[in-house]
């Protein structure tokens, strides 16, 4: 009952502390929500309705994300200025929405979080200050890897989503192109036809082009933003192409059949690894199986036969 009532507690803390730095941080935040959405060139829909469109928003938005930025850009004063760029670089080829100072505002969440809950756990078990502090320290410490585990999902997510569709992103600009569309009007068919992260990617270049931004620089941007190889391989390949007035048609062909064919290679080489992979399980799990069922009743028999003599 006193765990319950602790934890009751600390939820209720918490929300006041919440609600209390809202309150006071109120327009300082909103100000830094304007400024991110300037940087970002998210422009608003309508001047007057600013209001309007902030409260539309989830409470997660309107709340916790501009607090945890606040606490995250705090904690970033003294970060390393490398530790901050590939923070930010990871946050997004994630295809997160939110920004590098809101991720660590979730690190400090996430690591807070474990450590009341565990430490009001120990408590509840020890009832003494050292066994909540040994149990709540090292587990708070674990519930700082919980965003580090669902960072590097996502990117490995996403870049695996980008792999795959890039041939036939590479295929309908091969056909746009032979079509007599530009290039740029060719990157605007993916964009209307298709759906997923690389058709977001090239939207992305398609408005910094629109913004004064040359088109290679938007290309090698895009290849940064996501880390994958094979695009940051097409990138280059078609940024020399443009420079030397070579046909993209045909370059764009020629990387279509390369991806495929690595894609080809990359399943075989998955192939050859499964019965690798299936050896653990097999001696582990089945085969004890198949012994306790095939050879249990022989070893029943033996025992009775012997324990008759």
């Amino acid at each position: 009952m006193l765990a319950y009532i602790s934890l009751l507690a600390a939820l209720a803390a918490f929300a006041s502390v919440l609600l209390v730095l809202k309150h006071l941080f109120s327009e300082r935040l909103h100000m830094e929500q304007r400024l991110v959405g300037v940087r970002e060139l998210k422009l608003q829909h309508r001047p007057g309705g600013a209001e309007e469109t902030r409260l539309q928003l989830p409470l997660s938005e309107r709340l916790i994300a501009p607090l945890m930025q606040s606490a995250g850009r705090a904690l970033q004063t003294w970060a390393p200025q490398g530790l901050k760029t590939t923070l930010a670089l990871r946050v997004r080829a994630a295809g997160l929405r939110s920004t590098a100072e809101q991720f660590v505002g979730w690190y400090l969440m996430a690591g807070g979080g474990a450590l009341v809950f565990f430490a009001l756990l120990g408590w509840a078990r020890f009832q003494t200050l050292s066994g909540a502090l040994s149990l709540g320290l090292p587990l708070g410490a674990l519930g700082l890897l919980l965003p580090e585990l669902v960072l590097k999902q996502r990117i490995a997510q996403r870049r695996y989503h980008i792999v795959r569709a890039l041939p036939d992103v590479l295929d309908l600009l091969t056909v746009s192109v032979n079509a007599g569309l530009g290039f740029d009007s060719a990157l605007m068919k993916v964009t209307e036809k298709m759906k997923g992260p690389l058709p977001a990617e090239v939207g992305q270049v398609l408005h910094e082009i629109k913004m004064g931004v040359a088109r290679r620089d938007a290309l090698r941007a895009m290849a940064e933003r996501t880390g994958v190889l094979e695009l940051r391989s097409l990138v280059s390949t078609i940024i020399q192409a443009d420079q030397l007035g070579v046909s993209i048609s045909k370059v764009l062909r020629l990387q279509s059949e390369g991806l495929r064919e690595r894609r080809r290679q990359r399943a075989e080489e998955m192939a050859m690894k499964a019965p690798v992979k299936m050896l653990l399980p097999l001696v582990l799990f089945i085969f004890p199986t198949l012994f306790i069922v095939l050879l249990g009743p022989a070893v029943i028999q033996i025992i009775a036969s012997f324990a008759s003599m």
